[in-house]
């Protein structure tokens, strides 16, 4: 009877031994890209003076864009990303994602023409494309996507006075400009147990005063990528292509 009572107490001692617990699941992997606006190599501050190369003085009071169909080969990493300086600081993507699929990464930027000209309340929630998200970025006026917005006001009277007096606007759309970009030969950088990042600038001195072709501010202040406006609306498109590069 003893060695009974003994083996119940055994077999009870073992049914109160508590279960190990499962170790929580690792945090996923994470990768931000980051685009840093500058202007003559210094961090570029919105509303903020810079002078170019003609004397013309500007301040730059927004600048937005999309890209669509962020990769690399047949590994996406985003359907879109959307960057709005003012709103959203300098982050242009943040998702979980394994960085090593992408040695390299091309987009669309602007709207890919797949996208642009859907119904902009029917995607999902979380979309930047959804019309609640996208906002301005939308032309009520015409079907489609402003891919890049630029704006700001200029000083064109260059007598030392904060006068300010024309308002510069650049809104490029319409699948006639969008443009496919991609960049290559880079490393992306551990800044989190769980994240890499890769940090993109985007050169303003660049964008308005390119030696090549820059923006005439007081004669080419604005264009809505409307007829007649071609040829500046072109040269806005190559000149932020052009401006936004690996450091």
């Amino acid at each position: 009877m003893k060695i009974i009572w003994i083996a119940l107490l055994f077999i009870t001692l073992l049914a109160c031994k508590p279960k190990p617990i499962d170790p929580p699941p690792a945090p996923p992997e994470t990768v931000r890209i980051l685009v840093n606006p500058t202007f003559a190599s210094n961090a570029l501050m919105l509303d903020s003076i810079y002078q170019g190369p003609n004397g013309i003085r500007i301040k730059v009071s927004d600048i937005k864009f999309f890209t669509t169909f962020l990769g690399h080969q047949n590994n996406q990493l985003a359907e879109v990303a959307y960057f709005d300086f003012r709103e959203k600081g300098n982050v242009l993507l943040d998702k979980a994602a394994d960085y090593t699929k992408f040695p390299s990464l091309s987009m669309v930027l602007g709207v890919d023409t797949s996208l642009n000209h859907d119904d902009p309340s029917a995607f999902p929630n979380d979309s930047p494309l959804n019309i609640v998200n996208a906002g301005s970025m939308h032309w009520g006026w015409n079907t489609g996507y402003i891919f890049i917005s630029v704006e700001g006001k200029a000083d064109t009277l260059n007598d030392g006075i904060d006068n300010f007096d024309l308002s510069f606007s650049y809104h490029i759309g319409t699948d006639l400009y969008q443009q496919p970009i991609s960049f290559n030969n880079f490393s992306w950088v551990k800044t989190g147990e769980h994240q890499h990042t890769l940090s993109l600038e985007l050169d303003m001195q660049s964008f308005f005063f390119n030696p090549l072709q820059p923006i005439d501010i007081p004669n080419e202040p604005f264009t809505h990528s409307g007829a007649g406006l071609g040829a500046l609306t072109q040269k806005v498109a190559d000149n932020f292509k052009n401006a936004l590069q690996l450091p």
